[in-house]
């Protein structure tokens, strides 16, 4: 009989402190890299090594490395490009993997983002990154209260 390979621990809803302030810190410098326009400081926060994936808003998917950071190189050359403010992170992982789920305020809209990190000998490194565009808070809240109060349908997931 085959054997199955080890299952994986469940995901925690918090790590420890230490270890959740370390996966903040990488995504807080990977926000602070965009904003500062420092392709050699994004290059160090992405995984050098394995799997990558990201997903820019309307983009197509990208799925190697040197892709990745020659998209990132070429958006923040833009003499257009925007800055963004990172808000509402929560973080949830295993031991060795953690997803930052965040808020990125533009001046003229937000995006939700998606960021997963691997733990590697030398810290938290970026897997992937995916960001979309999301209505902001206030219209969220006021959709909801505005909506009318219809049964859901428990055959459907959302």
């Amino acid at each position: 009989m085959p054997r199955r390979p080890p299952r994986l621990p469940p995901f925690l809803a918090e790590f420890d402190d230490d270890e959740r302030d370390a996966v903040l810190a990488a995504n807080r410098a990977f926000y602070r890299a965009f904003n500062d326009r420092d392709a050699q400081a994004m290059d160090q926060i992405w995984a050098p090594t394995g799997s990558v994936i990201c997903l820019h808003p309307g983009q197509a998917a990208l799925h190697v490395r040197a892709e990745i950071m020659a998209s990132w190189r070429a958006i923040m050359k833009h003499p257009e490009a925007l800055r963004v403010r990172c808000a509402e992170e929560w973080v949830v992982g295993r031991p060795g993997l953690a997803l930052v789920i965040c808020r990125e305020i533009l001046p003229n809209g937000q995006l939700m983002a998606s960021n997963l990190y691997a733990r590697s000998n030398d810290g938290w490194h970026m897997v992937s990154h995916h960001s979309a565009p999301v209505p902001p808070v206030a219209t969220e809240r006021a959709a909801a209260a505005n909506a009318p109060a219809t049964a859901r349908d428990k055959r459907k997931l959302h």
